[in-house]
């Protein structure tokens, strides 16, 4: 346990406290989708279809990639990090927002993912900062222009990722002006 004079409990006791909640459809949807099947299995409308000789079930349409604005393409990268590269609790420093194309980011193995997003029109929304955990099995897409803090792992991962590549970089930067921390 922190001493009251310790660095950890300083931060936190002048930070904000966000506490990361699970990644649900409902509560994501302001700031995109919920990549996992069994988002499509309860939709009514989801497109399911059994392919390789009934062996495996194809699942369509799980999110919507916002990549071609003004020439752009989509671009499949894997981004790494290493155990100890984020540390529980996460301080927050920035947020970003891509308004040419959307990002995708799925954890691969046991990979998870600490998404933080707010809306904002001309900056980002201090107020309104959420957190979600996006466990094995899931994945988001943020839609373009939503306010996002650089991707946090959960320990080390490898990240699935597909975003817009052209010849125009796409990333408006922010500092923010509070002091913020998310708890798991």
């Amino acid at each position: 346990m922190n001493s009251p004079d310790s660095p950890a409990s300083a931060t936190t006791a002048a930070s904000k406290v966000i506490v990361a909640q699970a990644l649900t459809p409902a509560a994501f949807a302001p700031f995109g989708d919920v990549i996992a099947p069994e988002k499509m299995q309860s939709d009514v409308s989801a497109s399911s279809t059994p392919i390789n000789e009934g062996t495996a079930q194809r699942f369509d349409d799980l999110t919507q990639l916002d990549v071609s604005e003004q020439g752009g393409e989509a671009c499949v990268a894997i981004f790494r990090t290493r155990d100890g590269t984020h540390v529980a609790p996460y301080a927050l420093t920035m947020f970003e927002r891509h308004l040419l194309g959307s990002q995708s980011f799925v954890p691969m193995g046991q990979g998870r993912v600490l998404v933080v997003v707010t809306q904002g029109a001309d900056a980002p929304d201090e107020d309104a900062i959420q957190a979600f955990i996006v466990e094995p099995g899931q994945g988001v897409t943020l839609r373009r222009g939503v306010w996002h803090h650089p991707m946090i792992t959960i320990g080390g991962a490898d990240v699935f990722v597909i975003e817009r590549r052209a010849a125009q970089v796409d990333c408006e930067i922010q500092r923010i002006r509070g002091s913020f921390i998310v708890t798991l």
